[in-house]
């Protein structure tokens, strides 16, 4: 099978089969796109079946002149060692390539992310009485209280939230649903966005209220952007004077880690981040040093 056909087949079963979100088939997608473009540029591959592991390691050589992150790496393998596993479990390339072939191993790191004073200032810098402000405090007070991703933030839809028991059902990575929790700030904050909601929705021009399912929307009635999600984070950044290079995943970061300083289990941490394995959430166990340190001086017996 010739390798466009071979891509083809597999992108149907990520979609049908597998059941990946748009995003994580686009990222699948750019990751084989460009091992096509390696294949039909700098080789004679016709098909799949010529695909040998030195050819694999050709097109390793190929990939270090655009210095991607250990990271990034780490993910191109996965996408290529899952596509040659579905080829392989379809008899449509004769080696093991998913079995032979080494991964580079995860450089650890520190994340970036805010302490509990400048999370409180951020929010506190969210102040003012227009409209826009007035979604901007229960865009980033939902975000705090929550932990959320920044795309399942932008794809909350109205009737996912449950105001009787201040909870918000939202859509993670590989589409699973899962439940998180608005404390009384975000709740606060969140009904006073909706009580004046309708104020984007209205059309000036046609002198109608549009419709848009999404919670957050913007000056059109449209829904928001991650990007302008980003952009605003910076915005309300440089206002609070915090000095530091953090995204709406930061966010994320710090709302984990406050967890844990303040004595969640980090069981409880995964569910409410929708992590599917525990060793994704134990990233955060190395930041956890302050808590470690208040229980060891108060609890042993010969500390301080």
């Amino acid at each position: 099978m010739n390798i466009q056909d071979s891509l083809d087949l597999y992108f149907k079963y990520l979609k049908y089969e597998k059941n990946l979100t748009p995003n994580t088939i686009n990222a699948y997608s750019k990751d084989l796109l460009l091992l096509k473009d390696f294949l039909e540029r700098h080789t004679d591959k016709k098909d799949v079946k010529e695909i040998s592991l030195s050819t694999f390691q050709s097109f390793l050589k190929f990939l270090d002149k655009y210095g991607y992150s250990n990271k990034t790496i780490l993910r191109k393998f996965s996408s290529y060692i899952n596509f040659f596993r579905f080829l392989e479990q379809n008899l449509l390339i004769d080696i093991q390539l998913s079995q032979i072939i080494s991964t580079p191993k995860l450089q650890k790191r520190f994340y970036k992310l805010l302490s509990e004073s400048e999370m409180h200032n951020l929010l506190e810098t969210i102040n003012g009485d227009s409209i826009f402000e007035v979604r901007n405090k229960a865009i980033f007070e939902l975000f705090y209280s929550t932990g959320v991703r920044i795309n399942e933030l932008v794809n909350i839809k109205l009737n996912k939230i449950d105001f009787k028991n201040h909870e918000i059902k939202v859509f993670g990575k590989g589409r699973k649903e899962r439940i998180v929790f608005l404390n009384d700030f975000a709740f606060q904050e969140l009904n006073k966005y909706l009580s004046i909601r309708d104020k984007f929705l209205f059309d000036k021009k046609r002198n109608i209220y549009k419709k848009n399912e999404f919670l957050f929307i913007n000056k059109n009635g449209n829904q928001l952007s991650e990007r302008f999600i980003r952009l605003l984070l910076n915005k309300y950044l440089i206002k609070a004077g915090i000095n530091k290079k953090i995204s709406p995943h930061s966010i994320r970061h710090s709302f984990a880690t406050h967890l844990l300083q303040n004595g969640a289990s980090i069981r409880a941490v995964q569910e409410l981040l929708g992590h599917a394995s525990i060793n994704t959430t134990q990233i955060y166990t190395h930041l956890n040093i302050k808590k470690l340190r208040e229980d060891y001086e108060k609890f042993h017996p010969r500390a301080s």
